[in-house]
């Protein structure tokens, strides 16, 4: 049964490996010219990885990857320790442990070993359109290039999806939030940041991440703030200048920081309701083409690795006549999970920018809960495992 996948993300590349771990033929359609090396770190939970490490692909990952040991929560104002995370559990917990890894890394990883497995990935072909026909579908592409025909596709092409308005999807909204980013070397950074641990500072309308990548070698750096309105476009470059008034009052150690940074590129954030069209006769989306979701949790990759799992599970021997139901069955498995992910996200995002008095009583809270009660609050998260 042949597969076409549209998108050759974290979630495109993932499927074609598991679903030609399962015996199908895939091929994938890339719009860019070239894969680069580009974007920030991506933090890879124990759920998203014991899906990557099933694939057999630990080695490569842990040649790149950072292992967390504790998440530590600070107030932003002051630097204050609010509580802390203990992260060196989870493999003894969840059987994978808590890792982040630089965006390019993975998908340099994710790439070599598609074409260890011999899986054509085809580039530059930018989709016009998609259609049903019978039991096959048929993706057109822009600049002339030949119509593809597969049994089943899938959508994995991001946030701007050109699959998901033709399922009848609505377009994601923007969320009010726009994303910093940058990545510095570890060593130009203060002692207060270092070290195997992700740190997640707290303060008026703003929050502040920081988590080694690189195999510890460098530090990635998230700002996130309000915005009226979604503004530049994806990966803009913005002078330090315009961060730093978002974290006036803020403790002056994560100020001179940031001012580290002469340059952030920024993004602003976007979600998506998610429903059962993501599944559409023989035809499904995954990833943030199916369900885009804020970062506030930290698992917008790690849902589309578990998209990815799932429905290679659901499609293990299909025969031509229930793909659709297959389909269908996958998404109605799905979609409650993603849904309580996205939610989540919300409400962190929430959270996190709170003023006083909220702020103070979300502190007192997460102070008086204690680490470890807040680790096993995430079972329902980073304890779930791929189907066999």
């Amino acid at each position: 049964m042949d597969i076409a996948i549209a998108g050759a993300g974290i979630g495109g590349l993932t499927a074609a490996l598991a679903l030609t771990r399962r015996g199908f033929a895939v091929e994938i359609y890339e719009r860019a010219d070239k894969l680069e090396a580009a974007g920030a770190g991506i933090q890879l939970t124990p759920n998203a990885l014991n899906v990557l490490f099933g694939l057999g692909l630990g080695p490569a990952l842990e040649a790149h990857m950072a292992v967390i040991e504790a998440v530590r929560i600070r107030k932003g104002a002051t630097g204050g320790l609010i509580q802390q995370i203990p992260l060196d559990q989870c493999r003894q917990r969840w059987g994978a442990p808590y890792g982040v890894i630089h965006r390019a890394d993975l998908q340099a990883v994710l790439v070599e070993a598609v074409r260890q497995h011999a899986i054509p990935l085809k580039l530059g072909q930018e989709i016009h359109a998609a259609r049903q026909d019978g039991r096959r579908a048929i993706l057109s592409f822009t600049g002339g290039y030949t119509d593809v025909s597969a049994r089943i596709l899938i959508g994995s092409d991001g946030l701007w999806s050109k699959l998901r308005p033709l399922l009848g999807l609505e377009p994601p909204r923007f969320a009010g939030r726009r994303a910093w980013r940058a990545v510095i070397p570890s060593e130009d950074a203060p002692s207060l940041f270092q070290g195997l641990v992700t740190g997640l500072w707290l303060g008026d309308n703003a929050h502040f991440v920081h988590y080694p990548v690189r195999s510890g070698q460098a530090l990635n750096l998230v700002a996130v703030t309000h915005d009226e309105d979604a503004g530049p476009g994806w990966s803009t470059p913005q002078p330090v200048q315009a961060l730093l008034p978002h974290y006036a009052g803020w403790d002056g150690r994560l100020r001179a920081l940031l001012a580290m940074v002469p340059q952030w590129r920024t993004w602003p954030l976007f979600e998506g309701r998610a429903d059962s069209r993501i599944a559409t006769g023989n035809i499904a989306l995954i990833g943030d083409a199916a369900h885009p979701m804020l970062p506030f949790i930290a698992q917008g990759g790690a849902a589309a690795i578990e998209d990815a799992a799932e429905l290679a599970a659901r499609l293990d021997g299909a025969v031509d006549g229930d793909v659709p139901a297959r389909l269908q069955d996958w998404s109605r498995q799905r979609l409650p999970r993603v849904t309580r992910i996205q939610t989540e996200a919300r409400s962190n995002g929430e959270r996190y920018h709170w003023r006083w008095p909220l702020a103070a009583a979300r502190d007192l809270g997460l102070s008086a809960l204690g680490g470890q009660r807040l680790l096993e609050r995430y079972d329902w998260l980073y304890g779930w495992k791929p189907t066999e």
